[in-house]
């Protein structure tokens, strides 16, 4: 049987809770309560505009709001230049080359097409995949997803029952969902959808079902 593993990032394979702390606290740091406080109602307000974070024009439009804040430049840095690879989850890599020895592996994510590129590339997970695909919602390309990487099974892997429930309802038994239980929406959303057909506490666990379990 042939498999397409297609793979969420955001608290599936990179912990996204934390950077988002880790940033939130640097920010602070660097600039002030006052303007790090500025600086997330412009992302939160960016994100409802675009419908997905948006780090570059967040910091455009902070930029345009405050031209004179302090630390701005050292913001700017830390925001673009990322250390991702430090928030890899533990076993992500070797998840990934496990999957492969059973069939595809392709990343496919949410958010901003040019600064979610680079975060997947510097997190080491690019050349990890056989390809990467980035959509500012993913579930609305699950037809071309099936027609582009064919596999007698797909199997989603993601921290969002929603994105599972929907992909289950929408490609029926071709399909396995895999919820990875890590990360706010794991937690918050579990009880509102249909469970998925796997379910692991951590990345790492999906290294220990073999290849009957995703038939």
């Amino acid at each position: 049987m042939r498999f397409t593993f297609l793979l969420d990032v955001d608290n599936t394979l990179l912990d996204n809770d934390a950077v988002k702390a880790d940033l939130a606290r640097r920010i602070e740091h660097l600039m002030g309560g006052a303007h790090a406080a500025s600086f997330w109602t412009v992302y939160e307000e960016v994100r409802r505009a675009s419908d997905f974070v948006d780090f570059p024009r967040t910091l455009s439009q902070f930029r345009a709001h405050h031209p004179d804040a302090v630390g701005f430049p050292q913001v700017a840095d830390l925001v673009l230049g990322y250390p991702y690879a430090e928030m890899r989850y533990p076993g992500a890599l070797e998840t990934i080359q496990y999957l492969r020895g059973l069939g595809q592996v392709v990343i496919v994510s949410d958010g901003d097409p040019v600064y979610q590129a680079a975060k997947i590339a510097r997190a080491s997970l690019a050349d990890a995949v056989d390809e990467v695909m980035l959509y500012a919602h993913k579930e609305n390309h699950l037809d071309e997803l099936r027609a582009r990487f064919p596999a007698d099974r797909h199997v989603l892997v993601d921290d969002k029952p929603r994105i599972l429930a929907t992909a289950k309802h929408l490609l029926g038994d071709t399909a396995r969902t895999a919820f990875v239980r890590q990360g706010a929406y794991a937690v918050a959303d579990e009880q509102r959808y249909p469970p998925a057909d796997l379910m692991v506490e951590r990345i790492a666990d999906l290294m220990r079902l073999d290849a009957r379990q995703f038939e």
